[in-house]
C-alpha cells in the first residue's frame, strides 16, 4: 500500500512540475519560430552531410579491412575509398540515367539500408579518441580543445551560404547546373565542366537533399577526415603529443584552417594525400602487394579531384624506386605498373567523360576542342609567372613568408610552424628506430618530390604557383612537422623542457590565428545567420555588396531571359539564367572576331542572350593589370556600351543593360 501511495506521489508531482513548466513557456517563448526552423535547417545539413560520410565509411569498410593500421587511419582509408568510389557512381548513374532529387533520396536511404551494420563498424573506430582523451597530458587536452574550437568555428561558416570564389565559379555551380539540368552532361559555357570531378559529383548528391550549405558542411567534413587520418598516422608512427602539434600545425594556417568551410575540393586532395602517404608507407613496411595498390587508388583519386594532385603520382613512383633500389629491375617494374594502373583506373571515368563530350580526355587544357579554341586556350594557358628563379629555389620559404591570401602569387596563408617543425625533423635521427626512420624517409621523399614539382610547374604558368593546388602533399609536411617536434621534444637541456617551450610556442600561433579566424567568421555574420538574426539576403549583401544586389535583380528578370557576363566569373547564384566570363576572355574574344557593335550583339541575340552584365571595376583592373588587351579592343567596348539602351546601375560597379529596347 505504502509503495502505491509513492507511485502516485511520483506521478502527481511529475505532473505538476510538467504543467507548470508548459504554462511558463507559453508566455516566455524560448525562441522563435524563425529560429527554431533556422536551426533545424542547419541541422538536417548536418546530418545529411554525416550520413554521405557514414555511406562512404561503410562502403569502404566492405571493401578494405586494413588491420595492421590504426584504428584512425583504418577509419580514414575506409571512408577516402568510399568517398571516391561513390563518386564514380553517381557519375555513371547522372551520366547515363540522369539524375533528380528524388533518385538521390532513393539513392541515400537505400545504400544506408544495405549498409548499416558496416557502417555501425565504421564508427566504431571512433571510439579510440576515448582512449586518447583519457591518456592525454594536460597540454595534449588543450591542443585538442583549441583545434576543436576552430573547427567549430568553421562549421558555423560552413552552414551559412557559400561566399568564396571558386565555389561560386564552379565547385557548387557545376553540380547546381547538373541538378538544373536532372543529368550530367557536357557544359559548353564553362571550360571548369574540363575538370575532375569527384568532389563535385559528392557536392551534388548533398546539395540535391539539403541544399548548397550541405556541400560546404560535407567539405568541411572530409577535412576533418583528413585532419583525423594525419592525427591517426602520426599517432601510430610517432606518438599522441607530436600529432596533436602536427594537426595544429596545420590549422595554423589562416588558409588551410578557414578553408574547410569554403565548399572548395582541396581538402579532398588533403584526405586522399594521407590515405596514399599511410598505404605506401605500410607497403614499405609490410611489403604486402594489396596495400601498393590502394596507395595508387588513393592517388588515382586525388587526380581525379584536381589535375595537380597528380603529383602523387610523381611521389609514388620516386618511393616504390628508392624503396626497391636493391631488388631485382623486373620486381621494381612490376610494382610500378601495378601502382600505375591502379592510378590511371581510379581517375580514367573523368577522362572518358571529357574525350566522349569533347574528344580532348584532359580537356580544357593541352590541345583545342569543345568550347576551348585555340586563341582561348593560349589566353588561358598564357598566364604571366609570378616571382623569379629565387622563388622557385626558395619556395618552402616562399609560400610560408610571401603566402597572404587573397594576395597574387602563392595566393594562401599556411601558418610558420609547417616549415619551422618539418625542417627540424632530421634532429634526433641516431635515437629513432627502424620503423621510424622509415616514416620519415617515406614523408621526406614525398615532400621534396612534391616541392620540385611544385616549383617547375610554376615556371610554366603563374596559375599553378598557387599553394591551394598542392594540398594534396600536406599531410606529408605534417608528419615531418610532428617528428620536427618530437626531435625537440627529445633534447635534454638543464633546468629546460624544451618540448614543452616549443609545444606553448605552436598553442601560441594557433590561439593567434583562431582570433583572425573567429574576427572573420564574427564579420561575416555568420553565426547571426545560423540564429536566424540576419536574413540570407542580408547576409549575402553584408559580405558580397553590390553583386548580391546584382543578383537579386537578375532574379527577378522574366523566366525566359539570358543573362551574358563580362569579366564576372562567378554564376552560382544565378544559375542557370547567367553565362559567366569564367576565365575573363570573353571580350577579347569578340573583339578581335572582326565584328563590328552590331555583329557582335547580333551574335548575342541569336544564341538567346537578353541582357549584358558589364562588371566595371573588373573591366578596370584588367584594362590596368592585363596588357594582352590593346587600346582598340577597349574602343570597341565604348561603343557597344554606348549603343545599348541604359542599363540599370549598381553603384558604378555593375551595369546590367538589356540588349533590346523596353
Amino acid at each position: 500500500m505504502k509503495q502505491r501511495h509513492n507511485s502516485l506521489l511520483v506521478l502527481v508531482s511529475l505532473a505538476w512540475v510538467a504543467i507548470i513548466v508548459s504554462l511558463y513557456f507559453v508566455s516566455h517563448k524560448p525562441f522563435t519560430l524563425e529560429l527554431a526552423l533556422s536551426l533545424v535547417r542547419a541541422g538536417g545539413q548536418l546530418l545529411v552531410a554525416v550520413g554521405l560520410v557514414s555511406l562512404a565509411g561503410g562502403f569502404g569498410t566492405c571493401i578494405i579491412s586494413a588491420k595492421d593500421s590504426h584504428p584512425l587511419e583504418r577509419l580514414v582509408l575506409q571512408a577516402a575509398l568510399g568517398l571516391g568510389l561513390m563518386s564514380v557512381f553517381v557519375l555513371l548513374l547522372g551520366w547515363i540515367l540522369g539524375l533528380n532529387p528524388m533518385v538521390m533520396w532513393l539513392l541515400y536511404i537505400g545504400a544506408g539500408a544495405l549498409l548499416w551494420r558496416p557502417m555501425l563498424k565504421w564508427w566504431r573506430n571512433w571510439r579510440t579518441f576515448t582512449s586518447i582523451w583519457k591518456d592525454a597530458g594536460s597540454l595534449e587536452m588543450i591542443f585538442a580543445i583549441v583545434v576543436g574550437f576552430t573547427l567549430l568555428t568553421t562549421l558555423i561558416t560552413a552552414l551559412a551560404p557559400p561566399l568564396k570564389f571558386d565555389a561560386l565559379v564552379y565547385h557548387l555551380t557545376i553540380p547546381s547546373a547538373y541538378l538544373d539540368a536532372g543529368r550530367i552532361s557536357y557544359l559548353p559555357w564553362t571550360m571548369f565542366w574540363g575538370m575532375p570531378q569527384t568532389a563535385e559529383m559528392l557536392f551534388m548528391w548533398v546539395m540535391a537533399l539539403a541544399g548548397a550549405e550541405a556541400a560546404a558542411v560535407l567539405g568541411w567534413l572530409i577535412g576533418v577526415l583528413a585532419l583525423v587520418g594525419i592525427f591517426g598516422f602520426v599517432s601510430h608512427r610517432l606518438n599522441a603529443f607530436s600529432a596533436w602539434v602536427a594537426v595544429a600545425t596545420l590549422m595554423a594556417g589562416y588558409t588551410s584552417a578557414s578553408s574547410l568551410a569554403w565548399g572548395y575540393v582541396d581538402w579532398m586532395t588533403a584526405l586522399f594525400g594521407c590515405a596514399f602517404l599511410i598505404s605506401l608507407e605500410n607497403w614499405c613496411t609490410h611489403q604486402k602487394r594489396s596495400v601498393l595498390i590502394y596507395s595508387g587508388v588513393f592517388a588515382g583519386l586525388a587526380l581525379g579531384t584536381k589535375y595537380t594532385a597528380g603529383v602523387l603520382l610523381f611521389c609514388g613512383l620516386v618511393v616504390i624506386a628508392w624503396h626497391g633500389r636493391k631488388e631485382a629491375l623486373s620486381r621494381q617494374f612490376h610494382n610500378v605498373i601495378q601502382f600505375a594502373v591502379a592510378a590511371l583506373s581510379l581517375s580514367s571515368p573523368w577522362w572518358v567523360k571529357n574525350l566522349l563530350a569533347t574528344g580532348n580526355p584532359f580537356y580544357p587544357l593541352l590541345y583545342p576542342a569543345g568550347a576551348m579554341d585555340p586563341f582561348r586556350l593560349d589566353f588561358y594557358q598564357d598566364q604571366p609567372l609570378y616571382g623569379g628563379l629565387l622563388d622557385m629555389i626558395l619556395l618552402p620559404f616562399k609560400a610560408t613568408i610571401d603566402g597572404i591570401e587573397g594576395a597574387m602569387g602563392f595566393n594562401a596563408s599556411i601558418g610558420p610552424l609547417l616549415l619551422a617543425l618539418g625542417g627540424l625533423s632530421w634532429i634526433g635521427w641516431k635515437q629513432r628506430p627502424d620503423d621510424q626512420r622509415s616514416s620519415v624517409v617515406v614523408a621526406g621523399i614525398v615532400s621534396g618530390v612534391g616541392l620540385v614539382t611544385w616549383a617547375a610547374a610554376s615556371r610554366f604558368s603563374g596559375l599553378l604557383i598557387q599553394t591551394r593546388l598542392y594540398f594534396s602533399l600536406f599531410p606529408a609536411f605534417t608528419f615531418l612537422a610532428g617528428a620536427g617536434y618530437q626531435g625537440l621534444w627529445q633534447i635534454k637541456i638543464p633546468n629546460l623542457r624544451l618540448g614543452r617551450v616549443v609545444g606553448l610556442l605552436v598553442l601560441l600561433v594557433l590561439g593567434l590565428n583562431i582570433l583572425k579566424i573567429g574576427d572573420a567568421v564574427l564579420r561575416q555574420n555568420a553565426p547571426q545567420f545560423i540564429f536566424s538574426i540576419t536574413s540570407k539576403e542580408d547576409y549575402l549583401l553584408n559580405n558580397l555588396g553590390w553583386f548580391a544586389w546584382v543578383m537579386e535583380s537578375i532574379d527577378e528578370l522574366p523566366e525566359e531571359s539570358r543573362v551574358l557576363m563580362l569579366w564576372e566569373p562567378r554564376s552560382f547564384y544565378c544559375t542557370p539564367i547567367c553565362i559567366p566570363d569564367e576565365v575573363l576572355d570573353r571580350w577579347i574574344r569578340e573583339a578581335r572576331s572582326g565584328k563590328d557593335v552590331d555583329g557582335i550583339v547580333t551574335g548575342w541575340g541569336a544564341q538567346g542572350v537578353t541582357h549584358l552584365l558589364y562588371y566595371q571595376e573588373g573591366a578596370d583592373f584588367i584594362r590596368r593589370e592585363d596588357d594582352r588587351y590593346k587600346d582598340d579592343d577597349w574602343q570597341l567596348l565604348d561603343q557597344l556600351l554606348d549603343a545599348l539602351p541604359a542599363p540599370l546601375d549598381f553603384g558604378d560597379v555593375y551595369a546590367l543593360y538589356p540588349l533590346t529596347p523596353p
